[in-house]
């Protein structure tokens, strides 16, 4: 009887440990998110992200990434009024802990648009699309480009790889802590080869892609790919092909990579968002999962959410 209290005492020594532990990690992440735009921490709900900011002038087409050191951020808007986007990349800076307005910058001749920018995750690279505004077809001539930060300036951009040249790419795209790259896209002119892909990064270049996720197995697009930063799990958006009982047009789908290495089967997320998703980003932390509504918001919300799928 005497060996029992000594037992219980230390059960209850360990559970209240262990609930001390998820306190301070929840309070540490609640401190730790006015480090993105100043924004209060959303919780387990989503909740718009930093309107005041992202949405002064205009909709969210290409959602928000962030630089490791979350100093600057970058996004393409959903605007067609040239009075308030000339086809730049949005970018936004934080100078002695305060936000700047952000600024359009262009990095190509004026014939080129700018979308979808992304930090790589070492912070040395912007990367983003590049296509051509004319009526010629913009979808046939997006590129992938990146540029470096060269002291308080950036350097001219550079074609990532020819590799490239033979998909027609669009939507957002990702890269995981060892630069593979994830991104959607179709081989051009060939039928029933669109799909979500990866280019692994090996010996300091890119490799063939490998479709991960086909259009055809899920009856309609499937874009977007946002990688977690060591790749254990992967966000993409699905368009609801017509006919469909899901009542979202759109949906985020969760596939986690197994012990195998293997992609599992994708879940869609629309219970816990409870909302249309497109366009899901994932911090360079790995703390929040951000994507776009149909009402041209961002939303952001902690990537705990995943818990126990």
């Amino acid at each position: 009887m005497n060996r029992i209290y000594p037992l219980l005492l230390l059960i209850a020594l360990l559970s209240f440990t262990s609930r001390a532990n998820c306190q301070e990690s929840g309070d540490m992440r609640i401190s730790d998110a006015a480090s993105y735009l100043g924004q209060a921490y959303p919780g387990f709900t989503p909740k718009i992200f930093a309107k005041d900011y992202l949405n002064k002038d205009c909709g969210i087409y290409a959602n928000v990434s962030f630089q490791p050191d979350l100093t600057t951020v970058c996004w393409t808007p959903n605007s067609s009024n040239d009075s308030i986007y000339r086809m730049g990349l949005f970018i936004g800076e934080k100078k002695d802990h305060q936000w700047l307005p952000y600024q359009e910058i262009r990095f190509l001749d004026s014939l080129h648009g700018h979308r979808s920018p992304y930090f790589s995750l070492d912070g040395k690279r912007l990367y983003f699309q590049g296509y051509l505004t004319s009526n010629e077809g913009w979808d046939q001539f997006e590129r992938f480009y990146y540029v470096k930060m060269k002291g308080d300036a950036w350097s001219d951009p550079v074609l990532l790889d020819t590799l490239f040249n033979k998909y027609t790419v669009h939507w957002q795209f990702s890269l995981d802590r060892q630069n593979n790259l994830y991104f959607s896209g179709d081989l051009r002119g060939i039928e029933n080869t669109g799909g979500i892909y990866c280019s692994s990064y090996e010996k300091g270049s890119f490799i063939e892609p490998v479709l991960l996720f086909s259009n055809q197995d899920y009856g309609d697009a499937v874009f977007g790919p946002a990688v977690s930063p060591s790749a254990d799990y992967l966000l993409f958006a699905r368009i609801h092909p017509r006919g469909s009982t899901n009542p979202r047009i759109f949906s985020i789908y969760v596939s986690f990579r197994n012990d195998e290495s293997y992609w599992e089967k994708p879940m869609d997320l629309g219970g816990l968002l409870l909302m249309d998703a497109n366009q899901p980003r994932i911090s360079p932390d790995g703390k929040y999962i951000f994507f776009v509504g149909n009402d041209g918001f961002s939303y952001w919300v902690d990537s705990r959410i995943l818990e126990g799928m």
